[in-house]
């Protein structure tokens, strides 16, 4: 009679099991591979060499009439606001946030001053969102890059105040376009991701996501809201901007 009881006592624990739900998953792997370019990175290049900060290069970027910018990654129909952030000493990267949690970075920066008055001009945009031609690169007298000045002086490393939800007051929100179609120059190529300037961590990223379809960041990975790299004046949910 005990042996009956124990067998019982096991059907029952494992019918229990199989009843139960399993654990929702809300992560999805977000693919882009097949959407149009999104990004200029001509574009970009010509307003690195006119900005004389990353801060006002983050307005030009911003502002529709320089048409830099087509992408909407997190679905709203509106283009994204792209800030600009300097993780270390003649780098800039130009990052969408997607959602309060989760960014991805669209293009690479890199300057080099070199030993004859010029400095060189790398930008490698994030293949997934900007198209084949995705890098450029070209050299510019000292005198003519404006951004070299702010570079080579001592400063703190820029982190833009604005995040997801919360934009300066310059900013509007503007539908995309069908029509977006990104330049190309001379000095433009295609080249893979995994180029000299820099080590993204990872090839893909999820997200909690408010829309059923799918995107990837790319060999340019990803960061978080918690990331440890963030300054307070970059991330303050004070009242800097507006809610979009």
């Amino acid at each position: 009679m005990k042996k009956i009881f124990i067998v019982l006592s096991a059907v029952a624990i494992i019918a229990a099991g199989c009843t139960q739900n399993p654990p929702q998953q809300n992560n999805v792997t977000i693919e882009s591979n097949n959407a149009p370019a999104g990004f200029d990175v001509n574009k970009l290049a010509q307003l690195v060499k006119t900005s004389t900060d990353p801060q006002t290069l983050e307005k030009a970027i911003n502002d529709p009439n320089n048409h830099v910018s087509n992408l909407d990654l997190d679905k709203d129909g509106n283009i994204d606001y792209l800030k600009v952030e300097e993780p270390a000493q003649n780098r800039l990267n130009v990052v969408d946030d997607v959602s309060d949690a989760d960014s991805v970075t669209i293009a690479h920066i890199k300057v080099d001053p070199t030993q004859n008055n010029t400095a060189d001009l790398s930008v490698q945009g994030n293949p997934n969102y900007v198209g084949n031609d995705n890098y450029y690169h070209s050299s510019f007298s000292l005198t003519d890059f404006l951004l070299l000045s702010y570079l080579m002086r001592p400063h703190a490393y820029y982190m833009p105040m604005y995040h997801y939800g919360y934009y300066p007051s310059y900013y509007t929100r503007t539908r995309t376009v069908t029509s977006f179609r990104p330049t190309t120059s001379s000095a433009m190529s295609t080249r893979s991701s995994r180029s000299s300037l820099g080590s993204p961590s990872g090839s893909q990223r999820s997200f909690s996501s408010r829309s059923s379809s799918t995107v990837r960041s790319g060999g340019f990975g990803h960061s978080s809201s918690s990331s440890s790299g963030r300054s307070s004046f970059g991330r303050s949910r004070g009242g800097f901007g507006r809610r979009r």
